[in-house]
C-alpha cells in the first residue's frame, strides 16, 4: 500500500492507461503523455478509500471540500433512500456521475444517480472534475464530473470482510463481504473478473441518541437564557380542534380559554382531549404539542447486494473487446412519525361518542354550528394508531457495456461502445390515511342521525384523546400504496482520435492532437404509483403517474495543439479546446465548447486555465413531473406565533390582499411549520447554460522531493436554472418586499377563513422555471508530499494528502425580482445544508515494515444562520463552531495473504452541533453535514491469493 500511495502523489491518476506512457485524464478525451488535464482534477484512491473503512462511498466524498453532502445514510426525511452527490452544493442533477468514464443509470424521474448501485469493492480510484465538462461527456456536467474508476483487470482472489458499530451504544452496526476473482486465459490476451459483495446496515433512531430524541424548539431573538423548548408538531394523538373559522369557537371558547390558568402565561389555540378533559392546547413553553423525533430514523437500514463482471480480449493487434456488467439489489427503509393531517370534518351534534365539552364549544360556535345538527370542525391529528410511516424502497439496477478499441495504425485509434442501463425502483409505502373513509368513518358514529343515514363504515374516533380508534377503524381508514419506477438509459458513442503531423507549430516537437466524435443517447422514467397515492391520501405525499423520454444526437471534437515545447522558459505550452454539437427532442439544438492553456516551465511549475460553455437539459422529471404535494418548511410573514415570521417588516395590505382575515394578522394562526404546496414539472423548460472558469497552479520543487501541491480557482455562473422557488422565498417576497409576481404565485395558497397557508385543502401550486442564477467561486488546494520517515527519526515511509477548500461565493437568484441569497458560510431555511468558508481533509500515513498507521482529521469551518433564519432564532440557533473529527486506522499485513485493519472514527467523540428545528434539517442538526453516530470502531480482513 505504501509504494502506490507514495508514488501517486505527483499529479492526479489517469483514468485509464491505453498503453505505457500514454494516458486518458479524466475531462478530457485526448490521449497524452503526461497526466495534467487542463481542468483541475482531485484524486481519491482505493487505498484511501480503505484506509477509513468507506462502505458507501459517498461517505468519503461528503468530507471533501469540493463537495456540500446530499441524501445520504443519514437522510430520512428529507430523503429517498438514495445516496447523492452534489459539487459545490449546485445540485446532483448538476453533478454528471460517470463509471469508468461512461455514463451510469439513473434513479427516479430526475435520473439523479444513486451512487448504491456503484459496486464500492470495485472501486479502484474516483477522480472529481472542478467546473463544466459538457463538450467532453454532455449534459448535466454543469458543476462538474465525478468518475468512478473500476479494476478491470485483476488476478487472483480477494476477499474483504468488515464490520463496524457505535461504541458508546454498541449500535448502528455495519457489516460487508466482497469477494473478487480474476485471471488472464488465452495466453494473456484476456482478461475476466468477477466480483459480489454484500452490505448490511443496521436502523439507529433518533430516539437513539439524547441530541435528537426530542424535538427541540429555539426560543427566538434574545431569549438564549430560556434555552430550548420542547416542542414538536401541532398535529397530535389527542387532536387539536378548532371552530370551522374561528381558532377558539368564537366568544364561547374564548371565555372558556381566559378561563383556564395554563393559558394565562402561554399561547392557546385550540381545543384537544387530555385523558377525558377538553383543555387549550398551549404553544409556548409548556406546550402541548407532539414530539415526532424518537421513530425517525438517524440511520436508514439498508441490505445491498452486487455482482460485477469484466472482460477485456485482444483479437489482434488493431482490436481489443471490452465488456461489463453491474447489477446491484439495494433495499433501504425510511421511517416518519405517524400521519399527520389537518382536515376539516362535519360532524354530527347527536353523536353519543362526542364529550359534552366539545359539544358545548361546537353549538355555542356560529362558525361552527351548521344549524341542521351537524357542526363543522377543523382538526389537526397524529394518527398514531395507523403506526409509522415506512417507506421501503427496493432498486434494481444494472448496466451493460460492450465495446471494441484499438490502433489503427501508429498515430490513429478508436473507440466505440454501446451502453444499455436499466433500474426498477418499487416502493411500498404504510401507514396512509384515506381522507374520504376517515369522513365515512366520523359521521358514522352509531348516534341517531347515523343510524338512520344507514351508514356502514366503522365508526372512527378521533375526538377521545390518544389511542381512541378501534382496530376496525385502524383497518377502514390505513392505506398501503405502491410505486413502481423503471428509468432506462442507451448509450452509444464512437470517436476516432489522432494526430495530425502536417498540422504542427514550428515550436513545438508534436503536432495536434484531435479526437472525433459522435454519440447517440435516450432516456426514458416512468413512475407508475397505485391509486392509494392520489389525491385521497394522507401520510406520504400523493404521487401520479409519470411518463415521458427523450433523445440526443451529438458530435463532438476535441484538439490539443503543443505551442512551444523544451524551449527556455517554456518546457511545455499547449492549447486544448473542445466542441459538441446536440440535438435534443425536447429542447432541439445546444451547443457547448470549452478551451483552455497548459504551461508548463518546467519538472516544478506548471500553470493551467480553462473556460467550459456547459449545459443541462431537463430530465423527465423537470418536464413531466405532475402536479403533487409536498411540505415545506417555512415561516409566515403574516403570523406570529412558533411558525411565523410577523414583525414591522410585513406589509399587512399584502397579507389581506392574499385572504388573510384583518383580524388575524399578526396572529399566530399558522398551525404548523411545514406548508402544504404542490409541486410539478414544465413541458416548456428550455436548457440551463453555465460558464466557468479555472485558474491553477501546479508545484512539485526538486528541493523539496516528493511534495506536490496544487492550487486552483474556480468561478461557475448559471443562468436560466431550472428551478422551484422556494415557499419561503415567495412568502417574503410578496409579504416583505411587495413583488407582485409572487403574490400571484401563492394565489389560492391560503384558507380564506384563517389565513392559514398550506392547510384544510388550499394549497399554492410551485411548477419548475428556468428562472434562476446560481454562482459559485473559491479555491481548492490539495497538497501531497511522501517522505522517508527517517527525517523525523523513524523508520519508514511518510504519506501526507490534503484536500482544502476555501468558498467565496455560493449564491443563488432565484428570480429576476428575487434578492441574491448569499450562502457561502451560512445554513437555514433559505441555504439548506452549511456551506462553510473553509473546510478541510487531510490524510497522514505511517508505513513501516507490514504495519501501516493512518490518521484523518475532517475540519468544517464555521457558519451562521442564513438571512432568512437568523432574525427568527437565538443566539443557541445562529452559529455553528468550527468542528474537527480526527479517525485512526491500523493496517497490518500478517503475510502476503492475510492483511488485518482496525480503526476508530471520531476518535474524539466530537458533540454534535445542537439547534433548534426551525435552523435545522433533521434530528436539531444537518446529520449529511456533521457525524451524528459517535465515535465508532471499525475492524476488517483482506485476503489475497
Amino acid at each position: 500500500m505504501a509504494s502506490t500511495l507514495i508514488s501517486g502523489l505527483a499529479v492526479a491518476a489517469p483514468a485509464m492507461a491505453q498503453e505505457q506512457d500514454v494516458v486518458t485524464v479524466t475531462g478530457s478525451r485526448i490521449q497524452r503523455t503526461d497526466t495534467i488535464a487542463p481542468s483541475p482534477v482531485t484524486n481519491v484512491s482505493a487505498e484511501q478509500l480503505a484506509v477509513v473503512n468507506t462502505v458507501n462511498t459517498e461517505d468519503f466524498i461528503n468530507t471533501l471540500p469540493q463537495v456540500v453532502p446530499s441524501f445520504d445514510s443519514t437522510s430520512n426525511n428529507p430523503g429517498d433512500g438514495t445516496a447523492r452527490v452534489s459539487l459545490r452544493g449546485l445540485g446532483s442533477t448538476r453533478t454528471l456521475v460517470l463509471v469508468d468514464g461512461q455514463r451510469f443509470v439513473g434513479s427516479g424521474v430526475s435520473q439523479i444517480v444513486d451512487l448504491n448501485n456503484i459496486p464500492a469493492a470495485m472501486v479502484q480510484s474516483v477522480d472529481i472534475v472542478t467546473g463544466g465538462a459538457s463538450a467532453v461527456y454532455g449534459s448535466d456536467a454543469v458543476a462538474g464530473v465525478v468518475n468512478f474508476l473500476l479494476k478491470d483487470d485483476f488476478e487472483g482472489v480477494e476477499v474483504n470482510a468488515t464490520h463496524e458499530l457505535s461504541l458508546g451504544d454498541l449500535d448502528g452496526a455495519i457489516t460487508t463481504l466482497a469477494i473478487t476473482m480474476g485471471g488472464n486465459f488465452d495466453g494473456g490476451r484476456g482478461n475476466a473478473v468477477i466480483s459480489m459483495g454484500y452490505t448490511n446496515r443496521e436502523a439507529l433512531f433518533q430516539g437513539d441518541r439524547d441530541f435528537s430524541s426530542e424535538t427541540l424548539w429555539d426560543p427566538g431573538p434574545g431569549n438564549e437564557a430560556d434555552g430550548f423548548t420542547l416542542g414538536g408538531s401541532s398535529n397530535i394523538p389527542g387532536t387539536r380542534i378548532r371552530g370551522g373559522t374561528s381558532t377558539n369557537f368564537g366568544a364561547f371558547g374564548a371565555a372558556v380559554v381566559a378561563a383556564d390558568p395554563r393559558c394565562a402565561s402561554n399561547t392557546c389555540s385550540g381545543f384537544f382531549n387530555n385523558g377525558g378533559q377538553i383543555l387549550p392546547m398551549r404553544f409556548g413553553n409548556p406546550n402541548d404539542t407532539y414530539n415526532y423525533a424518537p421513530t425517525n430514523y438517524l440511520q436508514l437500514p439498508q441490505e445491498r447486494y452486487n455482482i460485477s463482471a469484466f472482460a477485456t480480449y485482444e483479437v489482434n493487434e488493431h482490436i481489443e473487446l471490452y465488456g461489463r456488467g453491474i447489477y446491484a439489489n439495494n433495499v433501504v427503509d425510511s421511517q416518519l412519525a405517524p400521519s399527520p393531517a389537518g382536515l376539516t370534518f362535519t360532524v354530527n351534534l347527536d353523536n353519543p361518542n362526542l364529550p359534552a365539552a366539545l359539544v358545548a364549544l361546537m353549538t355555542n360556535d356560529p362558525s361552527s354550528n351548521n344549524g341542521d345538527g351537524t357542526a363543522t370542525v377543523r382538526t389537526s391529528r397524529r394518527y398514531q394508531e395507523v403506526g409509522t410511516r415506512n417507506s421501503l424502497r427496493d432498486t434494481s439496477s444494472f448496466q451493460m457495456v460492450f465495446g471494441a478499441r484499438g490502433n489503427l495504425d501508429s498515430n490513429w485509434n478508436y473507440d466505440a461502445f454501446a451502453n444499455y442501463s436499466r433500474s426498477s425502483v418499487s416502493q411500498i409505502q404504510t401507514g396512509n390515511l384515506s381522507v374520504s373513509a376517515l369522513e365515512a368513518g366520523i359521521l358514522c358514529d352509531g348516534g341517531p342521525t347515523a343510524l338512520a343515514s344507514g351508514c356502514t363504515a366503522p365508526y372512527v374516533d378521533i375526538f377521545n384523546g390518544p389511542n381512541s380508534m378501534s382496530q376496525a377503524a385502524v383497518d377502514h381508514v390505513s392505506r398501503t400504496g405502491a410505486q413502481i419506477d423503471t428509468i432506462e438509459m442507451f448509450q452509444t458513442v464512437a470517436t476516432l482520435g489522432g494526430s495530425f503531423p502536417m498540422l504542427q507549430s514550428p515550436a513545438a516537437e508534436e503536432p495536434l492532437a484531435v479526437v472525433f466524435g459522435v454519440e447517440y443517447r435516450e432516456a426514458s422514467a416512468d413512475s407508475l404509483p397505485d391509486s392509494v397515492l392520489g389525491p385521497d391520501v394522507r401520510g406520504f405525499n400523493q404521487a401520479l403517474p409519470v411518463s415521458g423520454s427523450f433523445d440526443v444526437t451529438e458530435f463532438f471534437t476535441e484538439v490539443e495543439l503543443p505551442l512551444v515545447q523544451n524551449r527556455p522558459g517554456i518546457q511545455s505550452l499547449s492549447l486544448n479546446a473542445a466542441f459538441r454539437s446536440s440535438d435534443y427532442s425536447t429542447i432541439g439544438n445546444a451547443e457547448t465548447f470549452a478551451v483552455g492553456l497548459g504551461w508548463a516551465i518546467d519538472d516544478q511549475i506548471r500553470f493551467r486555465g480553462n473556460f467550459n460553455r456547459a449545459v443541462r437539459a431537463p430530465n423527465v422529471g423537470d418536464l413531466y413531473a405532475p402536479l403533487t404535494n409536498g411540505f415545506p418548511g417555512a415561516a409566515d410573514p403574516c403570523s406570529s406565533g412558533a411558525n411565523g415570521s410577523f414583525s414591522g417588516s410585513t406589509i399587512v395590505a399584502s397579507c389581506v390582499a392574499a385572504g388573510v382575515p384583518v383580524a388575524n394578522v399578526g396572529q399566530p394562526f399558522q398551525g404548523n411549520a411545514q406548508m402544504e404546496a404542490l409541486f410539478g414539472g414544465n413541458p416548456s423548460l428550455g436548457a440551463e447554460t453555465a460558464d466557468t472558469y479555472t485558474v491553477g497552479v501546479v508545484l512539485a520543487p526538486n528541493a523539496i522531493e516528493g511534495l506536490t501541491v496544487q492550487l486552483d480557482y474556480y468561478n461557475i455562473s448559471i443562468e436560466d436554472a431550472i428551478t422551484t422557488i422556494p415557499l419561503q422565498t415567495l412568502l417574503d417576497e410578496c409579504h416583505i418586499t411587495g413583488i407582485a409576481s409572487s403574490c400571484a404565485a401563492l394565489a389560492g395558497g391560503r384558507d380564506p377563513a384563517t389565513g392559514e397557508m398550506g392547510a384544510s385543502g388550499f394549497t399554492p401550486g410551485l411548477t419548475a422555471i428556468n428562472a434562476a442564477v446560481i454562482d459559485a467561486e473559491g479555491i481548492d488546494l490539495r497538497i501531497d508530499y511522501g517522505f522517508s520517515a527517517d527525517v523525523i527519526g523513524l523508520p519508514g515511509d511518510v504519506a501526507i494528502t490534503y484536500y482544502g477548500g476555501y468558498t467565496m461565493v455560493a449564491d443563488t437568484t432565484n428570480s429576476a425580482t428575487s434578492p441574491t441569497v448569499e450562502c457561502a458560510g451560512v445554513y437555514g431555511l433559505n441555504c439548506g445544508q452549511p456551506t462553510p468558508e473553509y473546510k478541510h481533509s487531510m490524510q497522514t500515513s505511517w508505513y513501516t515494515g507490514p504495519f501501516t498507521t493512518s490518521l484523518r482529521w475532517r475540519y468544517i469551518g464555521a457558519v451562521d444562520a442564513d438571512a432568512a433564519t437568523a432574525p427568527l432564532v437565538s443566539t443557541l440557533s445562529d452559529h455553528i463552531d468550527a468542528t474537527s473529527y480526527f479517525d485512526v486506522t491500523f493496517q497490518y499485513d500478517i503475510n502476503d495473504t492475510f492483511a488485518l485493519t482496525t480503526g476508530i472514527t471520531n476518535i474524539t467523540d466530537t458533540d454534535v452541533p445542537t439547534i433548534g428545528s426551525t435552523a435545522s434539517e433533521q434530528g436539531n442538526t444537518w446529520p449529511a453535514t456533521y457525524d451524528t453516530l459517535g465515535r465508532r470502531l471499525f475492524v476488517g480482513g483482506t485476503m489475497r491469493f
